[in-house]
């Protein structure tokens, strides 16, 4: 749904994408992070044509994508401007009348449902909380059906109440089939409800995959246990289980990663450790997160200019 392949676009002297290439496959929700100023919101542009690009290919669903040309998609930007005079109904009709929806009352009403607002829907949009206009934002990203939906920061500033609806919203929009693309500091967002990652660093996609495929990769699920007293001889009976993929030891204390996933290798190692003379006075599951996957691929690569960000 989205191909983009050499994407470049610099501001005056600095280049800010540096030949990214990026695929969004039909019906994924695909999470896009970076830190801030690396080019996260510049790419969204030029994908929605808002923007024009220096060099490369971007298309959408096919067709190329040229700055203010038409593209279908739905963006909610990361500071939606809402009619706060309007009530909700009144925004998402006045969007329906804007983009020539043949059903305005049909697609409001729908909309509305989809975005959790049904009660809230004569009320002012003045009066929203944050986590409301966000809702609002997003029926009017959603208002046209296209299959591809943007999302810049949906729950910046958000309570946690509000994160959790706007997260139900984009698992209501992949259960439709909707493509979307979402960009989000919060890495346990993208954790939820992300089918892949990519993650943006010094212009170009520095990782990309399913969340198994970068657990798999920086395995970094890890048990941790302590003995009562020091024994060199469980490091050697560890080694030979088959379900332990790397092992470090100060004789007493074992940080052991799983061959399998952390779950199974749990247990695993439970089963093994109740059959062993040794005592263990504790246990612990640290499971990798994608904070961590996202510090590592960052910290591989620095960022360029200095480290310095120069425009998002």
């Amino acid at each position: 749904m989205i191909e983009i392949q050499g994407l470049r676009k610099s501001y005056r002297k600095f280049e800010v994408l540096k030949g990214l290439d990026m695929t969004v496959a039909q019906g994924e929700v695909y999470g896009f992070i970076g830190r801030n100023g690396c080019g996260k919101s510049t790419t969204m542009n030029i994908l929605t044509g808002l923007l024009a690009k220096d060099g490369g290919s971007v298309k959408v669903n096919g067709q190329e994508v040229t700055a203010a040309g038409r593209v279908p998609v739905g963006y909610l930007p990361e500071s939606p401007s809402l009619f706060e005079y309007m009530t909700c109904r009144q925004y998402l009709d006045y969007i329906g009348a804007a983009s020539e929806h043949p059903d305005i009352m049909k697609r409001t009403a729908e909309v509305i449902d989809i975005i959790g607002l049904r009660d809230a829907a004569d009320r002012k949009v003045g009066g929203f909380s944050r986590g409301m206009k966000q809702r609002v934002g997003i029926g009017a990203a959603i208002y046209a059906n296209y299959d591809i939906v943007i999302l810049d920061e949906p729950t910046s500033a958000l309570d946690p109440q509000g994160r959790a609806e706007v997260m139900q919203i984009i698992e209501t929009l992949k259960g439709m089939g909707k493509t979307v693309l979402l960009s989000t500091h919060i890495l346990t967002d993208v954790e939820r409800v992300a089918d892949r990652v990519g993650i943006l660093n010094n212009g170009m996609i520095a990782e990309t995959g399913t969340l198994r495929e970068l657990y798999q990769k920086y395995a970094g699920d890890t048990a941790v246990f302590e003995l009562s007293a020091a024994s060199e001889p469980l490091c050697g009976r560890l080694l030979q289980t088959g379900f332990v993929a790397s092992l470090r030891t100060d004789q007493r204390t074992f940080y052991v990663q799983f061959s399998c996933g952390l779950e199974e290798g749990g247990r695993l190692l439970l089963d093994f450790l109740a059959k062993q003379p040794e005592q263990v006075i504790r246990f612990e599951l640290q499971s990798t997160s994608l904070e961590q996957i996202y510090m590592k691929v960052c910290a591989a690569q620095p960022a360029g200019n200095g480290g310095v960000a120069v425009c998002s």
